[in-house]
């Protein structure tokens, strides 16, 4: 299997190489050559300084090749996304359009998945990214379907991951559909790759979310921090701000990559999650600061957020 590893300007240097030693060991533990893999330029420089300053000479450019079955979209550092927007056009104007579709898999991570995305073939896809990402999907590719939630996840034969290192499991879960399961959790021990986390709610942090520029959507998450407690329709929220119900949640989207009532469930999750690490409050207790009135619900969403149990997490 002919394999394309597009190595962007500032491309983590962990992600390119570490994809090549899971294919290398993919290699041994099969006995066989059956990945081969080159390393792509976007543009005529073969020479990419990487995120770290590493100097990484590319095989090719990427419009030098042709025949291969898989590419592989690695990410680069992260600027914000103004500057990510420019890399997404960059990508749109160095990549032909009839090379990328005539390939068969395309795999991508991280910011990888929005250059991706610029080429136009995730419009029929779900996909995921880096749970940071979703504000930016929802303002510049608002058609795609996005979900933060997942680590890694197939569409057809698209496959699309998480922050930088989520390339083990995206590499991993690509190699048990091609040569089967076995392999990949061979390749697992070897490398001590640990076990999959279920979805990305772990790792997501309030403040950023809150790292952008509307003034009266900061003010609704402020609403939200300071009144957990009680009530918090959509109503109330969108008449704090003098706005339409309709207009909040597009705004929201926009800018924070989720629903206003989707926000506040992450705001009391956290805060009880908070709340367990650091007090001595009962479980129930813990429900009612965080506006929850039934402590079995809170408990149920915990799990499900979490994927551990309130008690297990405490303990």
């Amino acid at each position: 299997m002919r394999i394309v590893l597009i190595c962007p300007p500032k491309v983590f240097a962990s992600a390119l190489t570490g994809v090549i030693d899971i294919f290398n060991v993919a290699n041994q533990v099969m006995g066989k050559s059956f990945f081969s893999w080159k390393i792509a330029a976007l543009n005529r420089e073969l020479q990419v300084t990487s995120s770290q300053g590493l100097t990484i000479q590319c095989d090719s450019t990427l419009e030098e090749l042709s025949d291969y079955d898989a590419l592989v979209w690695i990410g680069a550092q992260y600027n914000g996304p103004a500057a990510l927007w420019q890399q997404c056009k960059q990508v749109r104007q160095a990549v032909t359009t009839s090379a990328t579709k005539s390939c068969r898999y395309h795999l991508a991570g991280c910011c990888g998945v929005a250059y991706l995305g610029a080429t136009g073939l995730l419009d029929q896809h779900r996909i995921t990214a880096s749970w940071w990402l979703a504000p930016f999907f929802a303002k510049y590719f608002p058609h795609i379907d996005f979900k933060a939630d997942e680590i890694v996840f197939r569409s057809n034969e698209v496959y699309t991951a998480g922050a930088a290192h989520s390339y083990l499991h995206l590499i991993l879960t690509f190699i048990s559909d091609m040569v089967g399961k076995e392999v990949a959790e061979n390749v697992a021990s070897w490398l001590a790759i640990p076990q999959k986390s279920s979805n990305q709610n772990q790792f997501i942090r309030l403040s950023v979310l809150q790292e952008h520029c509307d003034e009266q959507i900061r003010a609704v998450q402020s609403l939200i921090d300071d009144c957990l407690t009680e009530t918090l329709s959509l109503k109330r929220l969108a008449e704090s701000v003098y706005m339409s119900e309709r207009t909040l949640i597009r705004r929201f989207k926009q800018h924070v990559g989720m629903t206003p009532m989707d926000y506040v469930r992450l705001v009391r999750l956290e805060k009880s999650k908070h709340l367990l690490a650091s007090s001595n409050l009962s479980q129930a207790q813990i429900a009612y600061q965080v506006g929850y009135q039934d402590p079995q619900a809170l408990a149920r969403q915990f799990k499900k957020h979490f994927q551990v149990s309130m008690k297990a997490f405490r303990e």
